[in-house]
């Protein structure tokens, strides 16, 4: 009988070390942000991309709401304020098409943008600037213009999760 007991107690400790052991666990990265509403200014466009300012706009604004670490501001009065101008859109060549070899199957199309996070009610800077390159592979079977114009999206969710990353991830 002495046996048994000490067999319930050891299973039961060992059941509140694993419980007591997760306690303490939180999801994401842990530091508290410097802010909590943001507005996210109306992508400024330095690059020839016909269509896109509402695209990649709306696409930024889609990430940080379903990211939900801070609310989104429709006008400036937030306490921080996202600006990303894009100054560059172009394509490479990737693959040439077999039977004409001056003739591209495949771009590599790279978007660059400079994205900006300030302090809206001092104009202090959290970052100012930074980089953020993407890029998609883009094949021109069913024509080039649509090709191109169907990668869009695809290149806005890719800008829109870098720059969440960028604002909302240690920096």
């Amino acid at each position: 009988m002495p046996r048994r007991h000490y067999l319930r107690i050891l299973t039961a400790l060992l059941g509140v070390g694993l419980f007591a052991g997760c306690a303490g666990y939180q999801l994401g990265t842990g530091g508290s942000l410097a802010f909590r509403s943001l507005h996210v200014a109306t992508v400024s466009m330095r690059a020839l991309i016909p269509q896109a300012q509402s695209i990649l706009t709306g696409t930024v604004r889609d990430a940080f709401a379903r990211d939900g670490r801070v609310t989104l501001a429709p006008t400036p009065d937030a306490d921080a304020i996202l600006t990303i101008t894009v100054r560059n859109y172009h394509r490479e060549v990737a693959t040439v098409r077999p039977g004409d070899t001056g003739l591209a199957r495949k771009f590599i199309v790279t978007l660059t943008a400079e994205a900006t996070l300030v302090k809206a009610a001092t104009g202090e800077e959290y970052f100012h600037q930074r980089m953020i390159e993407v890029k998609r592979d883009v094949f021109t079977d069913s024509g080039q213009q649509q090709a191109e114009y169907q990668i869009l999206p695809l290149l806005a969710q890719d800008l829109a999760e870098k720059a969440r990353h960028a604002v909302l991830d240690t920096w």
